[in-house]
C-alpha cells in the first residue's frame, strides 16, 4: 500500500465541512480529516449533524481519514477527568463508526517524569487502548509541545500495542527543542501519521525544505521505510499571512506597520520561490498548497 496524502483543509477551522472538500478535490485528493463540524468538536455534533456529515462527504465521493477527539491533556490523577475523558472517548468512537474512520486522534495526559508516573500513564492509556480495541479502532497519539522522542518511545516499548501509533510532527518536535531526523530514529515503527510542514526556529511557516525541521530528509526516510499511512498536507500560512488582524490603535499602530510589512515581505519571498519566472505573480494560500502537494507526490510517487 501506498501513503495516503489528506489533510483537514479548513484554513485552520475558518472553512465548514464542504469549503473543505471542495479545497480537497480541487487539489485532487478524495480523503480529508475532522477536526470539528460548524465550529465546534466532534463530541458535540447531534445525530442530524452526523448524518450530514456522512451525507455530504458521501455525495462529494470524500473519504474521511481521522477524526481528533479534541480530548485535552488532564492531570492522570484525577479519576473524575479521566473517567469523563474515556466517557468522551468512548461517544467519539461511536461517531468514528458511523463515520466509518479507524484512527482517531489523543493527547496524551499530562506528563512529568515517563520513568517515575509510567505505571499510572499506562493504566490510563490502557483504557483508551480497551475501548478503541473493542470498536475496531486504533488510537493516534497527537504529540503536545514540551514532549521529548524518548517520552513517547518508552510508551510504545513498554506497552508493546499494536492498537496505538502516533502522529509525527517534525515542527513540533523541533519547537521543542528536538532533532526531527534523531526522533524519527526512535519512532518510525510506531508512526502512522505524518504532518509535512516546515517552519523556521521561530515557529513561522515555511515551504517545505525553507525551515529547519529537516522534513525533507525525514520524508525520504519514511520513503526508504514503505510508510503507508496517512500523510497531512496541510500548511500553517493561511492565518499568518492571509489573514489580516484588526487594525492597532494607538501605541501599537507603529507594531502593527511593522508587522504588516514584514508580511508583504515574506509573502513577496513566497511568490519569487513559488512563481521564479513570473515577477508580478501574487501567491495565494491555494498557491501554496498546491505547491506543497506536488512536492510532497514527487517525494512519494
Amino acid at each position: 500500500m501506498k501513503a495516503t496524502l489528506t489533510g483537514y483543509f479548513d484554513l485552520e477551522g475558518k472553512l465548514n465541512l464542504t469549503e473543505s472538500m471542495q479545497k480537497a478535490i480541487k487539489h485532487g485528493l478524495d480523503t480529508i480529516a475532522l477536526r470539528t463540524y460548524s465550529g465546534q468538536p466532534l463530541l458535540e455534533c447531534s445525530d442530524g449533524e452526523l448524518k450530514k456529515i456522512i451525507l455530504d462527504t458521501k455525495g462529494e465521493r470524500i473519504k474521511l481519514s481521522i477524526i481528533d477527539s479534541n480530548i485535552t491533556p488532564y492531570d492522570p490523577y484525577d479519576d473524575r477527568k479521566h473517567n469523563n475523558a474515556l466517557d468522551e472517548f468512548k461517544y467519539i468512537l461511536k461517531v468514528a463508526d458511523r463515520l466509518k474512520v479507524n484512527h482517531v486522534l489523543l493527547r496524551l495526559p499530562i506528563i512529568h517524569n515517563i520513568l517515575e508516573e509510567f505505571d499510572s500513564i499506562e493504566k490510563r492509556l490502557g483504557d483508551y487502548i480497551d475501548q478503541a480495541m473493542r470498536s475496531g479502532k486504533k488510537v493516534v497519539i497527537l504529540p503536545v509541545m514540551g514532549y521529548k522522542a524518548n517520552t513517547y518511545a518508552y510508551i510504545f516499548k513498554k506497552m508493546k500495542t499494536k492498537h496505538m501509533s502516533i502522529a509525527f510532527d517534525p515542527v513540533m518536535l523541533m519547537m521543542s527543542n528536538e532533532s526531527p531526523t534523531t526522533a524519527y530514529r526512535l519512532l518510525r515503527s510506531n508512526i502512522s501519521v505524518f504532518f509535512a510542514h516546515d517552519a523556521n526556529h521561530k515557529g513561522e511557516p515555511e515551504l517545505l525544505g525553507f525551515g529547519k525541521s529537516d522534513v525533507l530528509k525525514v520524508m525520504k526516510k519514511l520513503v526508504r521505510d514503505r510508510f503507508d499511512g496517512y500523510i497531512m498536507v496541510d500548511h500553517q500560512f493561511s492565518t499568518s499571512m492571509f489573514h489580516d488582524e484588526v487594525a492597532k490603535k494607538g501605541f501599537f499602530k507603529k507594531i502593527f506597520s511593522n508587522d504588516k510589512k514584514q508580511k508583504e515581505k515574506r509573502l513577496r519571498e513566497l511568490s519569487r520561490r513559488i512563481f521564479p519566472d513570473e515577477e508580478t505573480k501574487n501567491v495565494t494560500e491555494d498557491d501554496i498548497l498546491e505547491n506543497q502537494i506536488k512536492l510532497v507526490k514527487a517525494v512519494f510517487k
